[in-house]
């Protein structure tokens, strides 16, 4: 499940960055600054640790779609920005401008879910832990 919620995930990062870079809908540098390691790199990573460190992979997957949540949230749904979705509605191309509200959305919709995941499973008894 977590393997999933990673692919998922960085699909819709990556629609959702087209959709930033068409709009012009730019990243401050320290956004992203946090935006680079945190949302995209770090699921990746915690993916292929996963692989072979299950517990490091979980909690590094569980803090990076944690992160990103809080993160998505704020600037997305919260700071009267540039970045927040309702103004973004207002851009064009149109297409784009669904495009980053929708994937803003299911940002917020994967993040949560593999934050859950990865809570879930490190709850769970050592001996009930084992990955499929």
């Amino acid at each position: 499940m977590a393997l999933i919620v990673v692919a998922i995930h960085f699909v819709i990062v990556v629609l959702h960055s087209k959709a930033h870079d068409t709009l012009a809908v730019q990243a401050t540098p320290a956004q992203l600054a946090f935006i680079v390691p945190v949302i995209v790199v770090a699921p990746v990573v915690a993916a292929l640790v996963l692989l072979k460190f299950e517990t490091a992979g979980m909690i590094l997957l569980t803090a990076s779609m944690f992160g990103s949540l809080i993160f998505g949230v704020y600037y997305h749904f919260t700071v009267d920005t540039i970045d927040h979705v309702a103004h973004v509605a207002q851009l064009q191309p149109v297409f784009w401008s669904q495009m980053f509200r929708v994937t803003a959305y299911l940002l917020a919709i994967s993040e949560s879910f593999g934050a859950a995941v990865g809570i879930t499973w490190l709850k769970r008894p050592k001996q009930s832990r084992l990955l499929p």
